[in-house]
């Protein structure tokens, strides 16, 4: 691991300080390259990046310090400390950065699928980012294993998964299949169905299901991070993701979501309840 990048007596600089900003420039310009390409504003898709991702941050820096209350309390200057006291929680910058950014796009009567779209593989870059710091910081580290792919971290006494570079692998494959998918998704006959062209939101969707099925995954090599009276609630969680993803997939395909007997079903019983 290489926690400190630069080091000159008390003055020192973090290795994933110089990564998440790194991370924060790359994001920024493939946000605002693919916006232009589709010919929005240049001004406004940097304001539209900017704002969702310091508000992102924020909630999910307020969301870590509620999910590690006992470490912080009501302690300001460690909630303001992201030197000694980093950290923060990636599904709740996700989602909150997603809305704000829905809110934003619809404000300016932009096609807000397709923006959803561009910050899907922003998100991407900014994960992949993340994980590579992390990795270099030695923090957020799996379970413990004596497996032979376990890593001793420093300050470790024992080898544990390396989550983080399961996180910089799967980030790196959905950046590519996301790009791959970018220019033919419209392609698609079964997502088209039928229609001249198709609906923008493919990728959104997709990194919502694809997302969700790798953190589910990665439980089983990780401790739970959402623990709420004593309960984990991260596989409730991850599913609820899983099922919106789909959910907008078919949704933005116009393909029903449950059967039509099915729904047919919830109708007849819906009417009954009624004519009661």
């Amino acid at each position: 691991m290489w926690p400190t990048l630069i080091s000159f007596g008390s003055f020192s600089i973090s290795t994933i300080s110089i990564i998440l900003l790194l991370g924060f420039f790359l994001t920024g310009l493939a946000f605002w390259r693919r916006g232009k390409e589709e010919h929005y504003s240049e001004i406004q898709l940097f304001d539209g990046f900017l704002l969702s991702f310091l508000v992102g941050l924020v909630g999910a820096r307020i969301g870590f310090i509620l999910l590690n209350w006992s470490r912080f309390g009501l302690n300001i200057g460690k909630w303001l400390d992201f030197i000694g006291n980093r950290g923060l929680q990636d599904i709740v910058f996700i989602i909150i950065s997603s809305i704000f950014l829905k809110i934003f796009s619809t404000r300016k009567k932009w096609d807000v699928h397709e923006v959803l779209d561009f910050w899907s593989i922003t998100l991407t870059v900014w994960l992949l980012f993340g994980s590579i710091g992390e990795f270099f910081a030695g923090v957020g580290r799996g379970k413990f294993t004596e497996s032979f792919i376990g890593i001793t971290f420093p300050g470790a006494i024992q080898k544990t998964h390396p989550v983080q570079v399961y996180s910089i692998i799967f980030f790196f494959i959905l950046y590519i299949y996301l790009n791959w998918a970018e220019s033919r998704y419209r392609t698609f006959e079964w997502y088209r169905l039928g229609k001249k062209a198709a609906q923008t939101g493919f990728l959104m969707s997709n990194f919502w299901i694809f997302f969700s099925l790798f953190s589910l995954l990665m439980l089983f090599f990780r401790l739970p991070e959402f623990i709420i009276a004593g309960k984990a609630l991260d596989g409730w969680i991850y599913l609820g993701i899983l099922f919106y993803g789909v959910r907008m997939l078919l949704g933005r395909s116009d393909k029903p979501f449950l059967p039509a007997s099915f729904r047919e079903k919830l109708r007849n019983r819906s009417r009954k309840k009624r004519e009661e």
